[in-house]
């Protein structure tokens, strides 16, 4: 669909997110360098695909060409390649990413009750999430966070750690989509404290 729009010789395209591209030449550009950024992103998420690599493999090593990934049109102030190449993942192949234990995984919750019990309970892994915090190792935070909320619902600690891991993660974003979820579930938060 990329290719016709191209022939068709435009003088502007209006997307449906970021910003209009003015003139021929920017929009024959733009539209090219889409093209050609969804093809290789595709191209190379099969190609690993095909090799049995999983998602979480896949993410690590698919990125836009050099040429590509400098391009204004390009940038990933909407979607982003990552989650891209979860889709193309899933459209092909399902949800199951080939590793048994993900057949019948335990729930969030079982899983993250466990977790705060090998971590010595509540306390200490509201310790270990504050470490992670004060490292800048934000998801690694949110993730304990979650954990603890999955066990205590109402620990306030939890939440405000959470809140500060999500706003700092969500200020560090250039996708919208990404930034507005994380403030937004910040914010959320933030309300029922």
């Amino acid at each position: 669909s990329l290719t016709r729009l191209i022939a068709l010789g435009a003088e502007h395209v209006v997307p449906g997110h970021t910003r209009p591209v003015l003139g021929a030449t920017n929009a024959r550009d733009a539209l090219t360098d889409y093209r050609d950024g969804i093809k290789s992103v595709f191209d190379q998420t099969l190609e690993g695909m095909r090799k049995g690599e999983r998602p979480d493999e896949l993410v690590a090593h698919v990125k836009l060409p050099p040429h590509l990934a400098g391009s204004p049109y390009l940038q990933e102030y909407y979607g982003t390649v990552e989650w891209s190449v979860r889709a193309i993942y899933s459209d092909h192949l399902g949800w199951f990413d080939g590793n048994a234990s993900h057949l019948f995984p335990m729930s969030e919750t079982e899983r993250a009750q466990r977790i705060v019990s090998l971590a010595g309970g509540v306390p200490q892994t509201l310790s270990h999430a504050r470490e992670a915090l004060a490292r800048r190792d934000l998801q690694w935070a949110a993730e304990l966070a979650d954990c603890i909320l999955a066990v205590d619902g109402a620990n306030v600690d939890a939440k405000r750690l959470k809140v500060q891991a999500l706003t700092e993660l969500g200020e560090r974003q250039t996708s919208a989509n990404a930034r507005n979820y994380y403030l937004s579930v910040a914010q959320y938060l933030l309300r029922g404290l």
